[in-house]
């Protein structure tokens, strides 16, 4: 029989005859050829552009504060959350998140913003399955963070002691790639600059 594929989904394959007639099938009663070009098929016109969307946000946890000689000291974790979104009609299995973040580590009592390095992190989330029309949060690893401030009376040592400032580590930027199998479907940064400064 010669049809054409409408839809598939749940393993169910919709296909219309040449007399216009609609019907549905498992897809295991189909030869293994058949269902080989029907996954092909429906893999083509899922995994195209725009069928996933992402957005971040960063989260803090676990935090801890103290003084000692003079300086106050807080503690934290921190991390981002990936939203992934999955726009279309189907579900889409398999999934990679494979990311790259960025912490700056503010130098203490330092005299300029800028003083300090940058901490990069990568990781990998696998997702069995994002179901149709529906987004999922991912955390990231953390970064353990720290922020200093002179108690009320001290001031830092040193010759030019009026200069320096307190200190306040950030989560500095993410840059994601979502692949399924070998395909990449989607690549975004937070702030977009990070593709073209950084390498993976």
């Amino acid at each position: 029989m010669q049809a054409k594929v409408i839809s598939f989904s749940d393993n169910i394959v919709q296909v219309q005859r040449k007399d216009g007639l609609r019907t549905q099938v498992p897809i295991d009663v189909l030869s293994a050829e058949d269902q080989h070009y029907i996954r092909q098929l429906v893999s083509e016109k899922v995994l195209r552009p725009g069928i996933l969307t992402v957005r971040f946000s960063d989260k803090e946890l676990n935090e801890s504060e103290s003084k000692n000689g003079g300086i106050k000291y807080r503690r934290y974790e921190a991390h981002y959350e990936i939203i992934l979104k999955n726009n279309h009609h189907e579900d889409l299995a398999d999934l990679r998140v494979e990311y790259l973040m960025f912490k700056f580590i503010d130098e203490i009592a330092a005299k300029k913003r800028s003083a300090g390095e940058v901490e990069r992190k990568k990781g990998t989330i696998k997702l069995p399955v994002l179901p149709a029309r529906t987004e999922k949060r991912l955390a990231t690893d953390t970064f353990e963070m720290l922020e200093t401030a002179l108690q009320s009376g001290y001031v830092w040592s040193g010759g030019e002691a009026g200069k320096a400032r307190d200190s306040e580590d950030r989560l500095d930027g993410i840059w994601i790639r979502v692949y399924k199998g070998d395909r990449l479907l989607l690549e975004e940064s937070r702030p977009q600059s990070i593709v073209r400064k950084e390498i993976w």
